[in-house]
């Protein structure tokens, strides 16, 4: 079967339609054109939809504009990559994939609702906004205003809001344990404020969060006191039957709205605030500013003082010696005991065997590696990343004192 270049006119338009929807697509076909992509056979032809279909994912893509919007506030959302995007720098593009995987988001939030829709409750008010608080920006008074997802009414007609977050399988797993999604909270508690001014009884919500490699869910039932700015997460229900505790959260509402005032401070003064996570760590690897956060670190770090008074973690740096130490010595006893073992079930030609209640196996894997000596050093110099690396070294000054000492006896 051929791909005929007819066929370009038969693509649904994302805006309008008929010509308008052609002229929208016609920058994204014509390096297909080009390339002899519409003349190419499903089957061993030049281009298969595997490699094209995430491509077409990220033709839209753009940066938004920065605006204070209640999904930026959590405390988990850096407040230096805020501040980057909220000056109108550039950060590094988002990969097709990621784009594909975010937008359909919305799809498994509308399969989700279809499926409660064929239930007893009553789901209403979709993407009605909101006006969650106030900042000043740019001098003048600026309203957060955010939409919600809906609002869902159970059998006693009790209206609550209903948030609905499809995640992937390990950010999912993470919040199945004793961990709690605070930047989805906060979003929930700023659009509980904006619901009050609408529907004055409203203090109840749940936030729905799917898995969207298993479509597992994950229920925060949550009560929210007006007053007291406190979140009380009641209970944290999975679909597979299985429940937690909740917990209590006092000032997330003050402390998102103080967190995007300081981002509109930091953008007029164009400064930036210190950083928020360390470096290497995942969520500073993830951040599309993190070659530009990175790029002044060194400059940065060399201005740090030397000789300040820590005493205050006094007890952390004694635990960090200890553990340390510990860990040297266990590591070293650990490969001693994994070599006798082996040794032993060499010498009885086992691969398996069982002591004392315990099944002990032994097996052959095969691991991939680099032989770098086999690679070009013009290829192999474009192929290095070089990253920032910090490295924590405490050593106890009387003992090093004596050590130099002993040193320049000798």
């Amino acid at each position: 079967m051929v791909l005929q270049q007819s066929g370009v006119s038969s693509l649904p338009p994302p805006k309008g339609g008929g010509a308008e929807g052609f002229t929208h697509f016609m920058p994204y076909i014509v390096p297909f054109l080009l390339e002899g992509f519409w003349t190419a056979k499903f089957k061993g032809g030049d281009r298969m939809i595997a490699e094209v279909i995430l491509k077409v994912a990220g033709f839209e893509k753009e940066q938004w504009p920065y605006r204070p919007r209640p999904s930026n506030a959590g405390p988990e959302r850096c407040i230096r990559g805020l501040c980057y995007w909220a000056q109108g720098i550039k950060g590094k593009a988002t990969p097709d994939r990621l784009l594909a995987r975010m937008a359909d988001s919305k799809w498994h939030e509308d399969l989700s609702f279809d499926l409660i829709r064929k239930s007893a409750f009553q789901l209403h008010s979709e993407q009605m906004r909101v006006e969650c608080g106030e900042i000043l920006r740019g001098g003048k008074p600026f309203t957060i205003r955010g939409m919600i997802d809906c609002l869902v009414t159970d059998l006693a007609g009790v209206d609550r809001l209903l948030e609905h977050k499809a995640i992937d399988h390990f950010s999912f797993q993470h919040y199945k344990s004793e961990v709690f999604p605070l930047d989805y909270l906060t979003q929930v508690v700023l659009y509980l404020v904006g619901l009050v001014k609408i529907q004055p009884e409203i203090n109840e919500a749940i936030l729905l969060i799917k898995n969207k490699n298993t479509s597992q869910y994950l229920e925060f039932f949550n009560h929210y006191d007006f007053e007291n700015d406190r979140l009380e997460v009641f209970e944290v229900i999975g679909s597979d039957g299985k429940r937690r505790n909740g917990a209590v959260f006092d000032g997330l509402y003050r402390s998102a709205i103080s967190k995007l005032q300081e981002v509109e401070n930091h953008r007029e003064a164009k400064t930036l605030p210190h950083r928020q996570y360390q470096i290497g760590s995942w969520q500073c690897d993830n951040c599309g500013f993190n070659q530009t956060c990175n790029s002044s670190y060194e400059e940065e770090f060399s201005s740090f003082t030397e000789g300040a008074d820590l005493s205050e973690i006094e007890g952390i740096v004694t635990d960090y010696v200890r553990l340390t130490d510990f860990k040297k010595r266990t590591e070293k006893t650990l490969d001693e005991v994994k070599d006798a073992i082996k040794e032993v079930m060499k010498a009885k030609e086992c691969k398996q065997g069982k002591s004392n209640g315990y099944l002990v196996s032994l097996s052959l894997q095969k691991r991939q590696s680099l032989d770098k000596s086999l690679i070009p050093p013009e290829i192999l110099n474009d192929v290095q990343k070089e990253t920032l690396v910090e490295v924590l070294n405490v050593k106890h000054e009387k003992l090093n004192k004596k050590l130099q000492k002993e040193v320049g006896n000798v």
